[in-house]
């Protein structure tokens, strides 16, 4: 069941399919819960210790990632790429303040819930029931969920699958400091969507990067 979900996100991710992917991988959940293989609780869908703590320690820590993303995992995936970011699904949210609205509905409801609960609730917990708790198994375990993950938004192009894989790295440390426990990187991904789009509608994260690479020189090619 890993190999067969982690194979239709990666495809899906590659043939720009990621909706219809993700859709199946969840049918695929559902087999796996009704098969005993694992439940709601084992993927880390149990109360938090405190709520409140962890919504607002997700949102710090998700907006943290977001900015650290744009100022600087982004722009040295596309110096080691040589390509942009293929931004194209939501640049319709540049100065426009509905579409911004509608991306952020889809965010909180279906994005932020779904893939973490497909990625680091579903293929890390099944990871380290298969391999364990070593520091190897679980360096491996990150090492697959990130290229799992990556791959999965190669929709983005080449740069998008290198900047999220590494986010989806920190995804992971932060599902596994937690206990296990889905909440925490559930409210970070969401933070992390919401901080960047509202960026994008603002123009401000392409100043951002300005300010911060002015200097650098940009990659021939």
């Amino acid at each position: 069941m890993i190999g067969l979900t982690a194979t239709i996100l990666v495809l899906s991710g590659i043939k720009k399919k990621a909706s219809l992917g993700i859709m199946v991988a969840v049918v695929l959940i559902i087999v796996a819960a009704r098969l005993k293989q694992t439940s709601f609780a084992q993927m880390g869908l149990f109360p938090p210790e405190n709520w409140l703590t962890t919504v607002l320690l997700g949102l710090a820590v998700g907006s943290g990632l977001s900015l650290l993303s744009i100022v600087v995992i982004q722009p040295l995936a596309e110096r080691i790429t040589k390509q942009p970011h293929d931004v194209q699904m939501v640049e319709g949210v540049r100065g426009n303040w509905r579409a911004l609205l509608s991306w952020l509905v889809l965010v909180w409801t279906i994005v932020a819930f779904g893939e973490e609960l497909l990625f680091h609730g579903f293929l890390l917990s099944q990871v380290i029931k298969l391999l364990g708790t070593t520091i190897l198994a679980l360096v491996v375990n990150v090492l697959f969920n990130s290229i799992v993950f990556g791959l999965a938004h190669a929709y983005q192009g080449r740069s998008g699958a290198w900047s999220t894989g590494i986010v989806g790295a920190c995804l992971c440390a932060l599902f596994m400091v937690s206990g296990n426990n889905l909440w925490l990187p559930i409210v970070a991904h969401g933070a992390i969507d919401t901080f960047e789009l509202v960026l994008m509608s603002l123009g401000a994260d392409k100043r951002l990067r300005e300010l911060v690479w002015k200097q650098v020189p940009q990659p021939a090619g």
